[in-house]
């Protein structure tokens, strides 16, 4: 389990926040900053609570759902956009720009993987380029994956660290 140092975050996955979630996906997380809001999905297939004798193979097969990008197609895609709609429709969204950031909490993944995990994230997030110009409200301007590495090392105000 990850533990993630932020400020004004709130858990957005849980069933008293999030009303809909029989029919919507959401992110674990949403943090607002002063000059930027963020989305924030933790996945942690590593997970010492899950026992010994299971956690190799629920690697193996989460490695395989980002091999063939149905993590981001059937699961991080769909959560994002379900997420954004929903506190769209809520008018809960803040005029400023939006990320999209996800922690694949393993430790010796691989820099390509994590860059071409970012480019499937991106596709699966409805992201149209640089500046969306095909979207005339407001909308996530970047999806971005890290390990915890790389998270420490870009997000120095919110580092993260395995917990018990």
């Amino acid at each position: 389990m990850y533990l993630i140092f932020l400020l004004q975050s709130n858990q957005f996955d849980d069933k008293d926040t999030h009303k809909l979630s029989h029919c919507m996906k959401a992110v674990d997380f949403i943090v607002e900053w002063d000059n930027e809001f963020w989305f924030v999905e933790v996945k942690d297939p590593p997970n010492s609570k899950i026992p010994s004798e299971i956690r190799r193979n629920e690697l193996k097969k989460f490695i395989a759902k980002i091999d063939n990008e149905t993590l981001f197609s059937n699961e991080l895609g769909p959560k994002i956009k379900d997420s954004f709609l929903y506190l769209y429709l809520s008018k809960k969204l803040p005029p400023k720009p939006m990320k999209y950031l996800v922690l694949l909490a393993i430790g010796n993944l691989d820099p390509a993987l994590l860059l071409r995990s970012m480019e499937d994230l991106k596709r699966s997030s409805c992201l149209l380029g640089p500046d969306n110009s095909a979207w005339k409200n407001h909308y996530v301007e970047e999806a971005l994956v890290f390990n915890e590495q790389t998270w420490n090392e870009k997000l120095k105000q919110c580092p993260v660290k395995r917990s018990g």
